[in-house]
């Protein structure tokens, strides 16, 4: 007993020194230190008040000071947590306390810049392509690739002009464009195309965007690909009939490579080889086949959409509309590509590249401006009445201007009258 009591008042005493020496007792001194509160179960409980930053340390703002100026002094002095607490633990506002309670204003400055700086907005999608106007959005796939459907009606029109452009210029200045000009020829077909259609907006992004214009280039240089094997399909098709190709046919094939005689209309005799007729090149029924079925078969074609163009080569010595040097030129290309194929077993699945086949479209070229500066009236009028020729096809397949010859076909008189 006089033990117990002898603890108490050694407490008591101790209590009375440090209000006499601090004016109060600091909240430590009554602390559990280094016993976490126990669950029934004897595992220690995480108490919720508990922050899991270290906890702050007791500044001498929370002690009564012995003078003003000290009770000054200590006022000023603010409580914060440790900068640790912020890196460790992830992006935590700013404390500030002061007297009132209230948070400063050039604390919530910096809470406002840090919002700003994480405030990230995602990438755009790779399936759309975001510009200032909407007519210049170029839509993506999911694989990075563009299509021609996913794109609003404005780009559409102007690819679509830029596709019948470059068959255009296939047609009438070179037939493997991606070999001269393949860096300027589509983006000035596309910028054409776009002054054309009046998209401003398009035009202006293809100026300042190049990966913009890079897409839409890589969409005409793929048409050139396809209207390419277009040719050769058609070649195809056209020639081994005529050239009367079968399963032994090396024998043939070889007399008509022989200076390229493959151009000419041919004679065949009684084994089957052929001769051509020499005093009429660029004129036998593949290359005019071939024209009309690529070049002038529907409205859609080429001779059609671009008529105009041939009346204006018809301003020429022989005043008549003519089919230009390319467009014979890549034909005759087609066929002799055919002719090789055929001769080495490989079907009509081969490609119709410059790469393989620009040296014999450059001879065919260098053959034609020969003959043009050699004997230009004879030229021109070999190349109106190709023109003629592949027009005749036009019209005996509309069927409009053959009508007396169609009805030598029936029988009138044996017809009913009633």
């Amino acid at each position: 007993m006089s033990l117990l009591l002898w603890k108490r008042s050694s407490a008591s005493l101790s209590k009375t020194s440090a209000e006499a020496l601090f004016g109060e007792v600091p909240a430590i001194a009554n602390a559990q230190q280094g016993k976490p509160v126990k669950s029934t179960s004897g595992r220690p409980r995480n108490d919720p008040s508990q922050s899991p930053t270290p906890p702050p340390p007791v500044w001498g703002s929370q002690f009564k000071s012995s003078s003003a100026k000290e009770k000054k002094f200590a006022a000023e002095v603010p409580m914060w947590d440790s900068p640790m607490t912020r890196s460790s633990f992830g992006p935590q506002p700013l404390k500030h306390v002061s007297k009132s309670n209230k948070r400063s204003s050039v604390v919530e400055e910096d809470e406002e810049d840090e919002d700003s700086i994480f405030d990230i907005k995602p990438e755009p999608s790779m399936s759309e392509s975001s510009h200032a106007d909407p007519m210049a959005n170029l839509v993506y796939t999911k694989t990075g690739s563009v299509r021609l459907t996913d794109q609003n009606v404005d780009l559409r029109k102007v690819i679509q002009h830029g596709i019948l452009e470059v068959k255009a210029y296939i047609a009438f200045k070179h037939g493997y464009p991606e070999l001269v000009d393949k860096n300027s020829y589509a983006r000035e077909i596309l910028l054409q195309a776009a002054k054309h259609h009046k998209t401003v907006p398009i035009e202006k992004q293809m100026y300042v965007d190049d990966e913009y214009l890079l897409a839409l280039t890589n969409l005409i240089d793929a048409r050139v690909s396809l209207f390419h094997t277009d040719i050769k399909d058609v070649a195809y098709k056209c020639a081994p009939g005529y050239f009367q190709l079968s399963h032994n046919c090396n024998a043939i094939i070889d007399h008509l490579l022989a200076s390229h005689s493959y151009i000419f209309p041919q004679i065949f005799d009684v084994k089957g080889l052929p001769s051509p007729k020499r005093q009429k090149p660029y004129q036998g029924q593949p290359v005019v086949d071939t024209l009309y079925e690529v070049f002038f078969k529907n409205a859609k074609s080429i001779g059609s959409q671009f008529a105009q163009r041939f009346v204006d080569i018809a301003k020429n010595k022989a005043s008549r509309p003519e089919v230009p040097i390319p467009m014979v030129a890549i034909v005759s290309t087609a066929i002799h590509a055919t002719l090789i194929a055929k001769k080495n077993k490989a079907g009509d699945d081969f490609k119709f590249t410059g790469n393989q086949f620009c040296d014999i479209y450059t001879y065919h070229v260098a053959l034609l401006e020969k003959i043009r500066r050699t004997a230009p009236i004879k030229f021109h009028k070999m190349m109106a009445d190709i023109y003629e020729e592949v027009q005749g096809f036009c019209r005996d397949t509309i069927g409009v201007y053959d009508k007396d010859t169609d009805l030598a076909l029936l029988d009138l008189d044996g017809m009913d009258d009633e």
